[in-house]
């Protein structure tokens, strides 16, 4: 998906979802959610969407492990950037953004390990409602936030920002120390080797 294509895109979500006149003149801006140490050599920002399954594969199968080995040991920071494709990744996204900065990687882990239960349901804002329950949302606070136009909009200026800058196409997408990108999800000794690739670990 070219940059050309995906601002379309985003201008077509934008009037689907909240009816804006999407203008990326504006900067609003959003509080980013960063794990690891402030002075970590290494920065990996990951571009991912709750109802992506590759996303989904990634959070259970690979980023245990660059927790435990990589961002616990002080080599990495580690940057979550929403990046909905589609209009109910966009309300997952807000829902996690909705609860304290705190528990938005859990939150969007719980989202991402019980995806298929929620995002390919039969009714999938009903099951997102009842799992935002266990993170103290009621059920009249769900429907305020899906219909918080300024929330959306702040993360839809952010993907087109992001774009603007790494030609972001797909999900997962990882960024490394705002020079290298790679697509899609990696097994951990994949995702380790294209750091060696990299000349940033030994």
């Amino acid at each position: 998906m070219t940059f050309k294509i995906l601002n379309t895109f985003i201008l077509i979500l934008a009037k689907l979802l909240i009816g804006l006149n999407f203008s990326f003149a504006n900067d609003i801006k959003l509080p980013s959610i960063v794990v690891g140490e402030k002075n970590a050599p290494i920065v990996i920002k990951e571009y991912f969407s709750l109802t992506c399954s590759h996303c989904a594969s990634f959070h259970k199968n690979t980023y245990p492990k660059v927790k435990k080995e990589l961002i616990d040991t002080g080599k990495v920071k580690f940057e979550f950037i929403d990046y909905p494709l589609d209009r109910l990744a966009m309300f997952a996204a807000s829902i996690a953004r909705s609860i304290p900065s705190e528990s938005y990687v859990e939150t969007t882990s719980l989202l991402l390990t019980k995806q298929k239960k929620w995002a390919y349901s039969n009714d999938p804002v009903t099951e997102l409602l009842k799992l935002s329950k266990l993170f103290g949302i009621s059920e009249k606070k769900f429907n305020e936030i899906l219909n918080n136009k300024e929330l959306m909009e702040k993360i839809l200026k952010k993907m087109e920002k992001e774009n603007s800058r790494f030609n972001i196409s797909s999900t997962p997408t990882f960024v490394i120390n705002d020079k290298h990108v790679i697509a899609g999800s990696l097994k951990y000794n994949e995702f380790v080797k294209k750091l060696k690739d990299f000349e940033l670990l030994n």
